[in-house]
């Protein structure tokens, strides 16, 4: 499984940026890949994709609106007479910038232009299970489990 997620992992350009892969990319390249786990792989990434598209209905303009206000007054209540953000609170000028930004497509997203940011897989608990041997005895039979995590952003 993780062999398999490396293939979809940002990659280092010329300039020295790391840069996601599209999607539609990384699906070509799932359906090329011969293993049970490109499978699953692929459908979380499914999954990923129509989640990103229905983002827009779960959240209302209203409350979006809401949300950069109460950022604009905790950034106002965290910075000094400068205008300079206290270290600890500079995480809010990029929520801010990202909120905007979905204020300004109207709630959409452009799936096409969606990239993966990060892709992982780490190890589930297993399942035991047990099969008889000979003179009374047994062994323990593992079968593994993992979870899949896709990340897909559209930053440039």
């Amino acid at each position: 499984m993780r062999e398999v997620t490396r293939q979809l992992l940002p990659r280092k350009t010329k300039d020295g940026k790391k840069e996601g892969m599209l999607v539609s990319k990384a699906q070509a390249v799932l359906s090329a890949i011969p293993r049970k786990s490109a499978r699953f792989i692929e459908k979380t990434l499914n999954t990923a994709l129509h989640n990103a598209e229905h983002i827009g209905a779960e959240w209302t303009t209203a409350e979006v609106q809401e949300k950069v206000a109460k950022l604009k007054q905790d950034i106002e209540n965290h910075s000094d007479e400068n205008g300079i953000i206290q270290r600890k609170h500079r995480h809010l000028k990029a929520k801010l910038t990202k909120l905007e930004a979905y204020l300004d497509t109207g709630g959409k997203v452009d799936t096409s232009k969606l990239r993966i940011k990060n892709a992982m897989a780490t190890s589930a608990t297993p399942l035991r299970r047990w099969m008889t041997r000979a003179r009374g005895g047994g062994s323990v039979i593992l079968k593994r489990c993992t979870h899949i995590r896709i990340t897909l952003s559209d930053d440039e």
